[in-house]
């Protein structure tokens, strides 16, 4: 019962640490890659801690809160849509070899991006978002997708390094 306890605490804690990193990021412009991978790393002590369905259950209740609650729809998307990284992360890791690793997880991050911004376009027709594609041209959106692809290798390495961290300094004190 105490675990269960813990778990929920933590949970909570972290869910409302990520809405607020969320929210933060809704008020700074120059933040919108930054607070969604914020936000991915407070789910990172649940991953060590509790496994992977805690986790997946804390992703989907701020991916949701973050859709009704936070003012900038593309940050909150971008978080529902990139977030689900961290509870997998450790499965992909296991694919081998790492060229095939590497290939999967960019493969499943493009479509990801792809599929997030179909939907600020077509469907949510965000104006703000449908303006700056139409006045960007098409090397432009490709070098934004590339730029895109390496801030992705960038978080996977953070969260790996961050990972390592708490597990050599936290996780004995829980």
């Amino acid at each position: 019962m105490r675990l269960q306890s813990r778990r929920t605490a933590l949970c909570g804690l972290m869910a409302a640490l990520s809405i607020v990193l969320l929210s933060a990021g809704a008020l700074v412009p120059a933040a919108l890659y930054a607070c969604p991978i914020l936000a991915m790393a407070a789910l990172l002590p649940l991953r060590e801690r509790f496994g992977v369905v805690p986790t997946l259950t804390t992703y989907a209740a701020v991916s949701l809160l973050a859709i009704l609650l936070v003012a900038d729809k593309e940050l909150a998307l971008l978080y529902a849509f990139f977030a689900w990284y961290v509870p997998v992360q450790p499965r992909l890791d296991n694919i081998r070899p790492r060229a095939v690793q590497i290939a999967v997880k960019l493969g499943l991050a493009n479509l990801a991006a792809v599929t997030l911004y179909s939907l600020l376009l077509f469907v949510f027709q965000l104006e703000s978002v449908t303006a700056e594609l139409e006045s960007a041209g098409k090397g432009l959106l490709v070098a934004l997708l590339a730029s895109a692809n390496c801030l992705f290798v960038l978080t996977d390495i953070l969260l790996h390094r961050l990972a390592t961290k708490w597990n050599s300094r936290f996780a004995r004190h829980m």
